[in-house]
């Protein structure tokens, strides 16, 4: 069976997002069923972006000596825009995932594995969501309106 362009889409777009989750994301959990509040998770994440600015300068001493090109600089801005998938997001994600392995065909092996590991990490996240909310749901005295941060991306060249 033959990708759709919405599907390719699709696909490059889910590759996209884990790409930039494992490069800067972060996991919070905040509990708060003590407050009366649903406890939750979210994966945040950002995407730099580069922007070019032209600056050239007049110098009344080196416009002689200088070429055209020597004269402007370009600086590089990094903005980062921040991303946050909340629970629902990321149970949307995993969808998106699953049915773009399914619809994967057998010369794409590669793709297939790298979406099953991403899929692995997605429910490793849920499953340690679930493990610190059964503590809070026990009363454990250090799961109580606490919020915790876990950093998904890669730190000094270390595979997480």
């Amino acid at each position: 069976m033959w990708l759709s362009a919405e599907e390719i889409t699709m696909l490059d777009n889910a590759l996209i997002t884990m790409e930039h989750i494992y490069k800067t994301g972060i996991v919070n959990i905040r509990l708060k069923r003590l407050m009366n509040e649903q406890s939750y998770f979210e994966i945040e994440y950002s995407i730099d972006k580069m922007s070019i600015q032209l600056n050239s300068e007049n110098d009344a001493d080196s416009d002689e000596q200088l070429e055209d090109d020597e004269m402007q600089q370009q600086q590089q801005q990094r903005e980062k825009f921040q991303f946050i998938l909340s629970m629902a997001d990321v149970d949307d994600h995993k969808r998106q995932l699953t049915f773009c392995n399914v619809d994967l065909q057998q010369k794409m092996i590669y793709k297939k594995t790298l979406l099953n590991e991403q899929l692995k990490l997605l429910r490793t996240i849920e499953k340690i969501y679930s493990i610190v909310v059964k503590l809070e749901m026990a009363g454990h005295p250090n799961y109580q309106l606490k919020e915790e941060n876990y950093e998904i991306y890669d730190r000094f060249g270390i595979r997480l």
